[in-house]
């Protein structure tokens, strides 16, 4: 069974039509790319999985169960959480602070918190040396590796980061993936 099916999506916002027809299927446990040119619908595709964006027509499954109509806080409770191209923390928040606040939204999967930091913590270990520093003194780079720890604090099954290495020096990028 695929993780995430989608059939015939159009979806955009408002009276703007930006995508027509797209179908994709997403298998668990692997990774998947959207590539294309600036203005080509990636984002608008991410918005439309997670509930943000005006869905016209088609159907968007997630472990073969209808989510096309839900709100973002209903999907997130499903078990998928989004990391948006903008900046996604809270700035006067440490950032222990706003790695908590992920992780008291939503369950883990029964997992404690402190196993979620760990985990977070062993992924980004600058995270862990930055734990009491607001999050809007960071660097580009370590912001980013706060928003993507942030959604890993829910323990998604499935994680749409939109543009994750947008703006960041090559050896960020490599810590981060």
């Amino acid at each position: 069974m695929n993780l995430l099916e989608i059939k015939g999506l159009r979806s955009g916002y408002g009276k703007a039509l930006i995508l027509q027809d797209v179908s994709i299927e997403v298998e668990e446990g692997g990774f998947t790319a959207i590539i294309g040119p600036n203005g080509a619908g990636k984002t608008t595709l991410l918005r439309s999985i997670y509930g943000i964006a005006d869905l016209y027509e088609g159907t968007i499954k997630f472990k073969g169960e209808d989510i096309s109509k839900l709100p973002p806080a209903s999907i997130s409770l499903k078990g998928i959480n989004y990391v948006p191209q903008e900046n996604s923390i809270f700035s006067s928040l440490t950032v222990l602070e706003n790695l908590k606040m992920g992780a008291t939204v939503i369950a883990g999967k029964g997992r404690s918190i402190e196993e979620r930091l760990e985990e977070v913590y062993n992924r980004f270990p600058r995270l862990k040396e930055r734990r009491n520093q607001l999050g809007g003194t960071l660097s580009g780079g370590e912001r980013q590796m706060l928003a993507i720890s942030c959604a890993l604090m829910t323990d998604p099954d499935l994680l749409l980061l939109d543009e994750p290495s947008a703006g960041l020096q090559p050896t960020l990028v490599q810590v981060l993936f």
